[in-house]
């Protein structure tokens, strides 16, 4: 009798470790770290993410999508401009720091910028709205201490300040890559190629000067877009795994990866991250981060912005 009772206990074994095992995927998520988390310390943890044509949590924290009003422009590791746009009528600031974000140095803005490509540590234009909000560039030696006179942004890609759904590209052509929804983001590239984010969540790209912007993914909720060299990319946006922080995925080839929470609470209009190089930098709030890839982990700067 006794041989016929070891193949049902055993089958009840492998089934127990059967369903441990779904369970224990069952609850694998997106951990995340502690909120508030020290400056100068890592504060990001990896979360493997589907990429599905459309993606996003539906449970996400009441974030409103909008364009850009803060962003940033680094140049590699250390050195970084970061812009608060204000208005045609009140221009807003512009943050620089040498050292990777240990100080900061606040300047004013010549006016609504709504596009920045520093050189150096103190080189740079800007492109943006003049007092009656027509479309400028200006030069800087000396990191936004004086400006130039305003000339006109023919060959340079730029949000357009006075229209939210235009872009102006580098052939000096003023296109709609979101068609009827407004461009949350830009992130150019090089002459050829640049990426927007739209209202709608459409992440689209160019490959010709922004003739043609085929659909490259939705992401319900994105916040922020960037692009690096090989089409790699990243989407933030607030989600509910993060716990109020915000989630940073890779993008590439059209498909979201890997995705690492932040914790750090997501200001309408005030998320942002652009590359340099192999480094990423990383704005939420008055919080700035940087990563040396686009799945991190991220590390918080030791000084945030204001603070000098």
């Amino acid at each position: 009798m006794e041989p016929r009772r070891v193949a049902p206990v055993l089958g009840l074994c492998a089934l127990l470790a059967a369903d441990a095992v779904l369970i224990g995927w069952a609850f694998r998520g997106t951990s995340v770290d502690p909120a508030g988390a020290t400056a100068g310390r890592s504060v990001s943890s990896s979360a493997s993410s589907a990429s599905p044509s459309v993606t996003g949590s539906s449970d996400a924290p009441a974030v409103k999508v909008t364009n850009l009003t803060r962003f940033v422009a680094p140049v590699g590791p250390e050195i970084a401009w970061v812009v608060e746009s204000g208005t045609c009528d009140e221009p807003g600031t512009m943050w620089v720091t040498a050292d990777g974000g240990g100080s900061w140095a606040r300047t004013d803005l010549p006016g609504r910028v709504v596009r920045a490509k520093p050189s150096s540590v103190a080189s740079g234009f800007v492109t943006g709205g003049d007092a009656k909000c027509a479309l400028r560039l200006w030069n800087t030696g000396d990191a936004g201490e004086s400006w130039s006179d305003p000339t006109g942004a023919e060959e340079a890609w730029s949000r357009q300040p006075e229209n939210d759904r235009d872009v102006h590209t580098p052939s000096d052509l003023v296109v709609k890559p979101c068609t009827d929804s407004e461009v949350v983001d830009l992130a150019p590239l090089d002459a050829r190629r640049a990426r927007v984010l739209c209202l709608d969540g459409k992440v689209r790209a160019t490959r010709d000067g922004g003739e043609t912007w085929p659909r490259e993914t939705t992401v319900k909720g994105a916040l922020a877009v960037g692009i690096a060299e090989g089409s790699q990319g990243v989407v933030v946006r607030a989600d509910a795994s993060c716990a109020g922080g915000v989630l940073v995925s890779s993008l590439s080839q059209g498909r979201l990866g890997r995705g690492r929470c932040v914790a750090a609470t997501p200001v309408t209009g005030r998320v942002a991250v652009a590359s340099a190089g192999s480094t990423w930098w990383l704005v939420v709030g008055d919080a700035v981060f940087r990563a040396d890839a686009p799945t991190g982990p991220w590390t918080r700067t030791t000084a945030d912005l204001g603070r000098g």
